[in-house]
């Protein structure tokens, strides 16, 4: 890319985060795809289930905006990011492989206690790896082109982990002799993928003339001035959330309503190739155009198709994939970007009080990814328990619950996107303007110079700043 010439990092540091986003996706798959069927396989009740996720983001909600506020107050000799790196290294493998080793020949109660205390250690681990890594591009660039391709790279690589696990654990799960074998293994390749970022990452990007030494009040004014922040992942949350759940359904879509397990490999065949091509093309795409635009209006399509596909139906396989597919190209373009306005967000935190708080910005994202997926999962066990389904592997459903299931499998999203769209509707940050702030927070403006830059559209819609 020509581009390269002017970019601070490495052609072997974009490389390596991009394997790292390879790895850490390996796990986060797992949770989102599997979790709640392996519960149920064991025996946990659907009901309960939910139950444990959300008993799980009880904690969450303490603990995530903690460990922000300690990414941003401790100062390790060897950097702010990649010393967190090295930690999670060992402890996200360990925690994974912990929550699927539950014996089925325990009892309910103790498969339960094992459950949650298993998930909360997982929950700890994940927070340690996804802040660190999402904030780490802070540190290597101040370039937003380079940012963008970078966040690009992570995106087409986690996408592509997406695809390896939903492909390869129904195909191998039975032949190797069950979940746990099959998530060791995993386990150990996302581990091998995770080391390189270590090894080359520096951490050249230093904050200048910003306030470091805040105390957690400072944080909380951080969080309620940064509108901007919070209106982006409260829309997210609703969107985003609703389609997890549609995924984290395959395997029983695949089971009673396609026919076969097998056929989960399809589903996420034709739901996370279009994310994998546009996250290669989305970098030039977005080089003429607004993002958040882009961005908006993928999303205000996936109702259209969603509606589409409901009242045609599944029982032609073939235009069952092709609908598929097309309903999951602008799907495909939200999911490699919606990390992108993390940055942005934290830009205009900075510019709005003084205060460089990544690790808190980035803290909600991974906050607001792992209530996706405990509320994805809890929601999607509630309506599985509602629509009858009877826990255990195996075991037949009571008739009528399969047209419940293509219900729950399609509308839900389609709900969870129309309404998130007029929570979107009041982000107002865009691109030319986070560059001014950018350059404003770098030192390179002062405030009134950079007031004069800002677009009158921001401007008007920030007239009390």
């Amino acid at each position: 890319m020509a581009a390269d010439e002017f970019f601070l990092t490495s052609r072997r540091e974009r490389t390596s985060y991009g394997m790292h986003f390879i790895g850490q996706n390996i796990y986060y798959v797992i949770f989102y795809l599997y979790l709640q069927t392996f519960f149920t396989d064991i025996g946990i009740p659907a009901l309960t289930v939910a139950a444990i996720a959300l008993v799980v983001k009880i904690w969450d909600a303490v603990n995530d905006p903690i460990f922000g506020f300690l990414v941003d107050k401790i100062r390790f000799h060897k950097g702010k990011f990649v010393p967190w790196l090295r930690i999670a290294l060992f402890a996200v493998p360990m925690t994974t492989i912990l929550i699927f080793a539950i014996p089925n020949s325990l009892s309910l109660g103790v498969k339960i206690v094992w459950a949650i205390i298993a998930y909360l250690l997982w929950d700890i681990s994940y927070t340690i790896v996804d802040v660190p890594i999402l904030g780490l591009v802070t540190t290597l660039t101040d370039n937003q082109d380079e940012r963008t391709s970078i966040m690009a790279i992570g995106r087409v690589a986690a996408n592509l982990a997406t695809i390896f696990v939903a492909v390869l654990v129904p195909v191998v799960r039975v032949a190797i002799g069950g979940w746990l074998p099959t998530i060791i293994l995993l386990s150990l390749i996302a581990f091998s993928t995770c080391i390189p970022i270590i090894l080359t990452a520096k951490e050249r990007i230093k904050p200048i003339d910003v306030k470091e030494d805040y105390r957690p009040r400072d944080m909380m004014n951080y969080l309620v001035n940064n509108k901007y922040l919070l209106i982006f992942y409260l829309a997210l949350f609703i969107f985003y959330s609703s389609n997890l759940l549609s995924s984290s359904l395959s395997l029983y879509f695949a089971r009673y309503c396609l026919g076969s397990e097998s056929m989960a490999v399809y589903i996420s065949l034709a739901i996370m190739l279009p994310a994998v091509i546009m996250g290669i093309f989305l970098p030039r795409i977005l080089r003429g155009i607004d993002k958040f635009q882009f961005f908006f209006w993928s999303i205000v399509s996936m109702p259209v198709l969603g509606i589409i596909s409901y009242f045609i139906g599944y029982s032609n396989p073939v235009v069952f994939f092709i609908l598929t597919t097309l309903r999951n190209i602008p799907f495909g373009a939200a999911t490699v970007m919606m990390i992108m306005f993390a940055p942005d967000c934290a830009e205009y935190g900075k510019y709005k009080t003084g205060i460089s708080a990544p690790g808190i910005t980035f803290a909600l994202h991974t906050f607001t990814v792992k209530m996706m997926i405990a509320f994805s999962t809890a929601i999607g066990s509630a309506a599985l328990a509602a629509a009858g389904f009877i826990s255990g592997e195996g075991v037949g459903q009571l008739a009528g619950f399969n047209s419940k299931l293509w219900g729950i499998y399609i509308l839900i999203p389609v709900i969870g996107a129309l309404l998130s769209l007029p929570v979107f509707r009041l982000y107002r940050l865009r691109d030319k303007d986070v560059q001014v702030m950018a350059r404003f927070n770098a030192g390179e403006i002062d405030r009134d110079e950079a007031n004069q830059q800002l677009s009158k559209g921001f401007l008007s819609s920030n007239s009390n700043k």
